[in-house]
């Protein structure tokens, strides 16, 4: 196989350099600005949001949020994470991004975009890429400057919220619609609630699950301030039994997507079908409210949790693993 040195090594991709050259990286720090620009993104992620971006501000990183600029329009944004000691830069975490603005992004675009990020990032970089797993993906960026230091990248799933209602529901196995059923057969009541006191009785079930199964993710201290940046568009579910709450979970929306984040399901609540019941009536809401497309959050070979969502049948995504730049 022929090695590539550069970006104008890549078939198709004589115009590189021009490409590169014309990339101007800017900054923003208004969230309607930012928002507004990751709603026009037909794939954005939650790691890219405003909100989750001041969450790992309170977890001690720097956020800059830069927009890739080509020939005076935008077309990539990024939520760059810098780690500073004394006021220096040390490490720059970059996930799940830079997001593009177009669905079909140009092969030369892809590789500009990167090569400007390297550029402006100097030093230690380390990237997760929004790129589909793909051959030619893997090729620009190699040809950009990047490193790969793990092939395994972000996988999850999707489920399209422009249709019908009706058409969501026949879209799932039958295994999750007779599960919902039976949850709502056994009296089972539903509790949709944005309040402050809720998502805090929602991070004590997270805080106290991690603990009990060993399981590490995001913390209280990112979580609380990710919903003070957006309390609007961070939602708690809860399933009741006898007034009870006996499973819940929050889902986020950002542009036009919303994902599933944090869950808990009580003894009571696994009995009750809790998982299968607050994602249908998640995703209902999340529709309700004007979201085209819902994220079951990540999935994992092997994981028991991963088999039920896929149960959903969302159309299944893998992005590029883990790359490096010095």
């Amino acid at each position: 196989m022929t090695q590539l040195s550069s970006l104008s090594d890549l078939p198709g991709l004589a115009d590189s350099h021009a490409t590169r050259d014309a990339i101007e990286v800017s900054f923003v720090s208004d969230r309607a600005e930012w928002d507004s620009l990751l709603t026009l993104a037909p794939f954005p992620h939650l790691p890219q949001s405003f909100a989750y971006g001041e969450g790992k501000s309170a977890k001690g990183w720097t956020t800059r949020r830069a927009v890739f600029v080509e020939r005076d329009r935008p077309v990539a944004l990024a939520s760059v994470l810098e780690r500073q000691v004394l006021g220096l830069r040390v490490l720059t975490r970059l996930n799940r991004g830079p997001v593009f603005l177009e669905a079909t992004p140009r092969p030369g675009q892809i590789g500009a975009v990167h090569a400007a990020l390297r550029r402006h990032w100097r030093g230690p970089l380390l990237l997760a890429p929004a790129l589909e797993s793909t051959q030619a993906n893997c090729a620009l960026l190699r040809a950009a400057g990047y490193v790969r230091r793990q092939r395994q990248g972000w996988t999850s799933g999707r489920i399209d919220l422009a249709r019908s209602e009706d058409e969501i529901w026949r879209g799932f196995g039958s295994t999750f619609r007779n599960r919902v059923r039976q949850a709502e057969k056994s009296g089972a009541t539903l509790r949709v609630a944005d309040d402050a006191a809720t998502y805090e009785w929602m991070l004590a079930r997270h805080t106290e699950n991690m603990r009990e199964k060993g399981f590490r993710a995001a913390d209280a201290t990112l979580l609380r301030a990710l919903r003070d940046a957006a309390p609007a568009d961070v939602t708690v579910l809860q399933l009741l039994r006898e007034g009870r709450p006996v499973s819940g979970m929050s889902v986020v929306r950002f542009g036009h997507i919303a994902e599933y984040h944090v869950g808990w399901f009580g003894p009571e609540g696994r009995k009750l079908n809790g998982g299968n019941f607050l994602m249908w009536h998640a995703i209902r809401e999340m529709k309700r409210r004007g979201v085209l497309g819902f994220d079951v959050g990540g999935l994992k070979p092997g994981d028991g949790y991963t088999r039920f969502k896929r149960t959903m049948n969302p159309v299944e995504y893998e992005l590029a693993g883990e790359w490096m730049s010095f």
